[in-house]
């Protein structure tokens, strides 16, 4: 691994997840597991970080169990929940930001995430909105835009961040959204 290259754990019990349930964060890890291994990666793998000052990221994993083949038959929802564990995971190692819960659908993001210290949990916190691509190198960039976009109506929330996870080649595209 390159000194300028990040080492990444997308397992449940990283801290990141701690205010999800184990259940959900080992799911999302799974999926994501999932994922880089049906795309033929092994573990480590090196992913390109684009919109970071790291260039590179190398994701490490807990190989899936058989039943994975059954249980994410559906790509794009395997894709959508690997996507939450390698966003959540590559916001918490560049920002050092945790989950501080999910967000209610309709509001344009996935997540609150932010620095969880001291006695006001929400008052460093920043949006997440997530996107996964099982296999499209192509389409990263348009789902940036579409991510970032869609995030407008909660902009007098404050800042966020919009994700992509692609998995083929695999790419993870950050992008951030400034507060109105």
């Amino acid at each position: 691994m390159a000194q300028n290259d990040a080492g990444i754990q997308l397992e449940a019990d990283n801290g990141a997840f701690e205010a999800l349930t184990p259940y959900f964060g080992a799911m999302c890890c799974e999926a994501a597991s999932y994922c880089f291994e049906q795309n033929g990666h092994a573990v480590p793998t090196q992913a390109a970080l684009s919109g970071c000052e790291t260039p590179h990221a190398h994701f490490h994993w807990t190989p899936p169990p058989a039943q994975a083949v059954a249980t994410y038959r559906d790509k794009d929802v395997a894709a959508e929940n690997g996507a939450y564990a390698v966003a959540i995971a590559v916001l918490n190692h560049i920002h050092g930001y945790k989950v501080i819960e999910r967000s209610a659908k309709g509001t344009g993001f996935d997540f609150w995430v932010g620095a969880t210290e001291g006695d006001l949990p929400f008052q460093n916190k920043v949006r997440l909105e997530v996107s996964g691509i099982f296999d499209g190198q192509s389409r990263v960039n348009s789902r940036l835009r579409s991510k970032l976009n869609q995030m407008a109506p909660s902009d007098g929330s404050g800042s966020g961040f919009a994700v992509v996870a692609e998995f083929g080649r695999p790419t993870v595209a950050v992008a951030k959204r400034k507060s109105t």
